[in-house]
């Protein structure tokens, strides 16, 4: 829907704004050699970039998912909306689990490139190239790939990109619903609450494969695949190595999640009370039509203005305005001139461009 695509699209772009300097750090903890670590934490880290870069440093990188999170929410809240919308139980926790895992999967396609682009713009230094940087933009970074590595290094690391979305996107949406539910009318508050913890649980349960995803995507020459990248890393750090910036990402995981998804939440409760307000104004209209029964059972007595068929319809009057009197219950109440005049007026105002006589009749022609 139109609806989930504007919303996601919002809501994807206030996520990176507010996170993508801590994703800054995570990168830079999660691929530094351990042998010689150039950081000694997250603090550390982000004093590092800013010192060496400014704060210019942390937000290196981001062209990349801001371009392309219109695209990559379209696909995540417009294939969850419509897989969940067509479940047996849509309102099933089941039916969100599912929808979710389809999201995570189909965005994945789009994900994988863009991240690591991301990631290479991130991990590059101005400092380390005498002031240099060794790509421009994520254009650069990309042409670069696709000369040195072919479509196989622009899809460098798809199939754990797809592991860790699958079910990453599932809990994140399942948990994000099981919050909600506690309360009958979320908060502002609330919502914030819940999309910041969903992040958490979300990133909790897929961190380890995401540290070998990101360093499957930053060196291109080190390891062969995703088993060879576990095995050496393993070897030489142990099972430490699957928690590598795992503070940072918790930092970075609530305030994006929290402004994602009140966003989100945001416009489409405001799309629905616009919407609900239509169908209210629908609704007066056609109950004020009903009070008028008498437009539909007299509907011969409307003519076209200028319609060739008025003279023959002329005749009638005389009859159609004693009906109309007794239907209204007027006659004793007001003159029949003023009847006639009332019938015009109402006739016409509800029917624009009809009318019922050019002459009205005079008192003794009622009286017959």
């Amino acid at each position: 829907m139109a609806l989930d695509f504007i919303a996601g699209c919002f809501g994807g772009c206030a996520g990176v704004i507010v996170g993508h300097p801590f994703d800054t750090i995570k990168v830079h903890l999660q691929t530094q050699d351990h042998r010689n670590p150039q950081y000694r934490g997250t603090f550390h880290c982000l004093k590092t970039i800013v010192a060496r870069d400014s704060v210019r440093g942390l937000y290196r990188g981001m062209a990349s998912p801001m371009s392309g999170v219109a695209f990559v929410n379209a696909i995540v809240f417009g294939v969850y909306g419509n897989v969940q919308r067509r479940t047996e139980d849509p309102n099933t926790l089941r039916s969100h689990f599912l929808a979710g895992a389809a999201a995570g999967l189909a965005q994945s396609l789009v994900c994988s490139p863009m991240e690591l682009i991301k990631m290479r713009l991130q991990l590059q230094s101005e400092s380390s190239l005498g002031g240099r940087v060794k790509f421009k933009g994520p254009l650069s970074c990309l042409l670069h790939i696709w000369r040195h590595e072919g479509l196989r290094g622009v899809y460098r690391g798809l199939g754990i990109t797809a592991a860790r979305d699958l079910p990453g996107f599932s809990s994140y949406f399942v948990s994000y619903e099981m919050m909600t539910r506690t309360t009958p009318n979320p908060s502002a508050f609330h919502t914030l609450m819940a999309g910041g913890m969903a992040g958490i649980f979300s990133w909790l349960c897929t961190f380890p494969i995401d540290v070998v995803k990101s360093r499957i995507q930053a060196d291109e020459t080190k390891y062969k695949g995703i088993m060879d990248c576990i095995v050496k890393s393993y070897r030489s750090e142990g099972l430490a190595f699957l928690s590598r910036g795992l503070a940072s990402t918790i930092i970075r995981a609530f305030p994006m999640n929290a402004a994602c998804f009140l966003v989100v939440t945001w416009i489409l409760n405001l799309a629905r009370k616009h919407d609900s307000t239509d169908k209210s104004v629908q609704i007066q209209i056609s109950a004020a039509d009903e009070t008028l029964p008498i437009v539909n059972q007299i509907p011969q007595i409307f003519i076209k203005r200028h319609d060739p068929l008025h003279q023959q319809e002329c005749h009638h009057r005389h009859r159609t305005i004693r009906n109309f009197v007794v239907l209204a219950a007027f006659q004793e109440a007001i003159c029949d001139d003023e009847i006639t005049e009332l019938i015009n007026d109402t006739f016409e105002a509800h029917n624009e461009g009809y009318y019922l006589w050019d002459t009205r009749p005079s008192i003794s022609d009622l009286s017959d």
